[in-house]
């Protein structure tokens, strides 16, 4: 589970790189500074250090200690330059599975910073989230905000280039927007998706675009169907845009409510990491990503998210 500190981390790394401004930037650095992250590492090849790793494979979820003297090294990062980077991730889903590493450890940004600056890893700073968001934080930065002086003026950290900006921002509806707006007016806005259909998600996701000269969807862009499913349960089906990107966006989004109780819950079909992976995911009343893993063929969506509902009801009651 994400601790708060974490997710107004992740916030502000989305409010940052959709307006790389200094005040943003600053308001970023200064809640990272209250964020413990994530560093993979490497531990050496060592009889003793095999032996660890046995342990820790034949007792999963034991706690091992390493042996006496052992340092892990930081999975440093170089890029296509050759040029190197520490580093951090501020969740492990932001971590990719290939190449493997030995130990992951947890880190304060004061303790990232101090090792980025290290000259014996010859780092050009540090990469945040590298595989996502990839910010970099240059040396000149990092030194800055390790001295608590005003940060350096410059080059915005993060250019976004016209797509780029609107797939964050598709899924700043998808994913923020949309949801908060079903959660927060209820069963009186889902009858209204249910009528007016189209209309309203294409002003949902029109609302959310922060430049609308770059918004590039209509209403036909849009399929939305009513379901009533049963006396507890109205699912309306959202088919979104295509997705031409590798990047985390919606197929479809699926809305339940339980008119008895007014329960709503918010799933998606979301493209994964890889080409062609799609996973069952949703967004919680509080905001919190779900991830209900690789999704089913498009046939068996329904079926399989009212069995998650008719679970969901049955553990509550």
């Amino acid at each position: 589970m994400m601790d708060n500190e974490t997710k107004k981390t992740e916030q502000l790394i989305q409010i940052y790189k959709e307006d790389a401004a200094m005040e943003n930037l600053q308001a970023l650095v200064h809640q990272m500074k209250k964020t413990v992250f994530f560093v993979p590492a490497m531990l050496p090849d060592t009889p003793e250090v095999q032996e660890a790793k046995r342990q820790v494979k034949e007792n999963p979820g034991q706690q091992i200690k390493l042996p006496k003297g052992t340092a892990p090294m930081p999975a440093i990062l170089n890029n296509q330059k050759g040029d190197k980077f520490f580093p951090v991730y501020s969740s492990p889903g932001q971590i990719p599975k290939e190449p493997k590493f030995d130990i992951l450890m947890n880190m304060p940004f004061p303790v990232c910073c101090s090792m980025a600056l290290d000259e014996r890893l010859d780092t050009l700073g540090l990469a945040l989230n590298p595989f996502t968001d990839n910010l970099m934080f240059r040396k000149e930065l990092l030194e800055a905000i390790q001295k608590n002086e005003p940060l350096p003026e410059g080059k915005k950290q993060v250019k976004l280039m016209p797509q780029q900006f609107q797939i964050m921002m598709r899924q700043k509806a998808e994913f923020h927007d949309f949801p908060l707006r079903i959660f927060k007016e209820g069963a009186e806005f889902i009858h209204l998706l249910s009528d007016e259909g189209e209309t309203v998600v294409n002003e949902v996701y029109k609302n959310a675009h922060q430049k609308q000269e770059l918004y590039p969807y209509g209403e036909n862009d849009f399929s939305v169907m009513a379901l009533n499913i049963s006396d507890d349960m109205l699912l309306v089906r959202v088919d979104a845009p295509e997705v031409k990107d590798l990047a985390q966006l919606c197929y479809r989004i699926y809305i339940t409510l339980n008119p008895k109780n007014d329960r709503i819950r918010y799933f998606t079909i979301e493209q994964g990491r890889k080409k062609k992976e799609l996973i069952l995911g949703g967004v919680s009343a509080e905001g919190t990503h779900l991830d209900y893993g690789e999704a089913p063929v498009e046939g068996a969506e329904l079926q399989r998210i009212i069995d998650i509902v008719k679970r969901e009801n049955e553990q509550m009651s």
